[in-house]
């Protein structure tokens, strides 16, 4: 074989083995994560009344309605799904009379992938992220509790999954998340 095309093969084959690599994670698929960090001690009086919860939420990027929506109905979903409250709202009058918390998240932080994206770029797209700020307090007297950031990170992705709304979904689950502890440290 000439020295030529021995060097010509040898350029194709590391060019294969690096759009493998490249397409490995769509292949196989990435874990999602969310996370929270940077959380204050909760203060709270022990025993807490836990039964309402008001879930407030925005962006501090402008542009993010729908963004902001989906992550207030992840965050009320995901505590109405726990059994762990009596009711848990976006909306104050639909709670009635009672103890709890109201939860102010904010978003911070956004990287959007959409599934066009997702579709015709794959694994090339990247990963959506979302930082959420949020700070719990008091539903009666607006005492501060908690405050913490939650990150939500989609999958690299197939060709619909690793989406923003996947990145939503994980900080939802991370704010969640959070209350439950809460709750768990301030059960009467």
């Amino acid at each position: 074989m000439p020295a030529d095309a021995l060097k010509s093969a040898r350029r194709f084959a590391a060019l294969g083995f690096t759009l493998w690599l490249l397409a490995l994670p769509s292949l196989v698929g990435c874990v999602s994560r969310g996370r929270v960090q940077d959380a204050s001690p909760i203060r709270a009086d022990k025993p807490f009344e836990l039964d309402l919860i008001w879930v407030k939420t925005s962006s501090a990027v402008p542009g993010l309605v729908a963004e902001t929506r989906m992550l207030n109905d992840a965050i009320v979903s995901g505590l109405r799904e726990s059994g762990l409250f009596r009711a848990a709202s976006g909306d104050k009058t639909e709670l009635g009379e009672g103890g709890g918390i109201t939860i102010e998240a904010e978003i911070r932080d956004i990287r959007k992938i959409t599934k066009n994206t997702r579709l015709w770029a794959g694994a090339l797209a990247g990963r959506a992220r979302v930082r959420v700020r949020v700070r719990i307090s008091d539903l009666n007297t607006g005492k501060q509790i908690e405050t913490f950031e939650a990150e939500g990170e989609s999958s690299g992705g197939s060709a619909l999954a690793g989406t923003t709304d996947e990145a939503i979904d994980q900080a939802a689950g991370g704010v969640v998340g959070e209350v439950r502890k809460i709750n768990a440290q301030t059960a009467q």
